[in-house]
Parts: structure tokens; C-alpha cells; sequence
């Protein structure tokens, strides 16, 4: 709770809105251990900063955006994360499937059924388990990494991947197999 000395974040907020510097940064102050906090759960160990000096800068740049102080804490958050899943999609590997198994490119037909067979099931999956497969099996994220850009728990990712695992399986087993 703010004491009389030290303005709330409306105050704060109304002030930095105004053009008052030293209001803006004792909101960028007031805000930075709620958001490291925040970051660390959501990025990488070695982005957490980059993305939390990043967040207060957008938002010193755009503090006339944000009406309400409740909704500054939010906002700010929504940032930080979008923040963190851009630097994931950054560190995502680039090699090709022929590139890591040239020996499937070598019959293109079946590779070709194959990959009907896979968008299909992949298709026919709820998003929730898609996306935490895609993630860990196609792109190569650890649970964390997963769990974090979905911001769900790594116990949820665990059973998400569990059942988009098992999906696939039943899936590819209800196909005739190729002659």
C-alpha cells in the first residue's frame, strides 16, 4: 500500500501520461521487480534482463497508451511475454527434415504420404496439444521452453505432450499402411 510520501501507480500514471519525467521513472522503478519476477518464469535465464529493460522501454515510449493503472501490471506482463516467446522463435532450429534424414528424401512418395498422414492427424488435434507438440517434438523446446510460451505449468506441458503423443500414435495406427 502507498504511503503519502511515495504517489500509487494512478498517480504515477496520470503524471508520466503528462509528460513528467520523474514520475516515468519512478513508475519504470516501481514496476521493474514485479516484471523481473515475471520474466524469469517466462524467458530464458540468459534474457530475463533483455527482456524486462526492453518491456520499461516500450513502455516509457508508450505510457499515454495505458489508461488505467490497474491495467498497467497486465499490459506490462502481456509485453514481457511476448517479449520472451520472440527470443524462443529466434533460437528455434532451422534444418530442414532432408537435411536430418537424407535417406527419407531419397522416396518421395512415401515421404510425401507421410507427411499428408502427419498434417492430418496434426490438423484433427485440439490446439492445445498441437502447438505443445509442435514445440517440443518438431522444434525442439524443452518442456520449460514449451510450458513458458503457453504460460502453463511444466506439469501440464508434460500431460499435453503426453496426449498429443498418444493422439499421433492412434492416429497413424487407424491408417492403412502403405503397400
Amino acid at each position: 500500500m502507498p504511503t503519502p510520501a511515495s504517489p500509487d501507480r494512478s498517480d504515477l500514471l496520470a503524471r508520466a501520461r503528462d509528460g513528467d519525467r520523474t514520475a516515468l521513472e519512478s513508475l519504470l522503478r516501481d514496476c521493474m521487480p514485479d516484471l523481473r519476477r515475471y520474466a524469469r518464469r517466462h524467458c530464458p535465464a540468459h534474457e530475463v534482463d533483455d527482456a524486462v529493460q526492453d518491456a520499461l522501454w516500450i513502455m516509457s515510449r508508450r505510457v499515454g497508451d495505458v489508461r488505467a493503472a490497474q491495467a498497467l501490471s497486465s499490459w506490462l506482463f502481456q509485453v514481457v511475454r511476448r517479449l520472451c516467446i520472440r527470443v524462443l522463435a529466434l533460437h528455434r532450429p532451422t534444418e530442414t527434415l532432408d537435411a536430418q534424414a537424407p535417406e527419407l528424401a531419397q522416396d518421395d512418395d512415401e515421404v510425401r504420404a507421410l507427411r499428408i498422414d502427419l498434417a492430418r492427424a496434426l490438423s484433427a488435434m485440439a490446439p492445445i496439444y498441437r502447438e505443445t507438440l509442435m514445440q517440443v517434438d518438431v522444434l525442439g523446446h524443452t518442456l520449460e521452453e514449451a510450458a513458458h510460451a503457453q504460460d502453463i505449468t511444466v506439469d501440464a506441458a508434460k500431460s499435453r505432450l503426453h496426449r498429443a503423443r498418444r493422439m499421433l500414435r492412434e492416429h497413424m495406427h487407424a491408417q492403412p499402411q502403405a503397400a
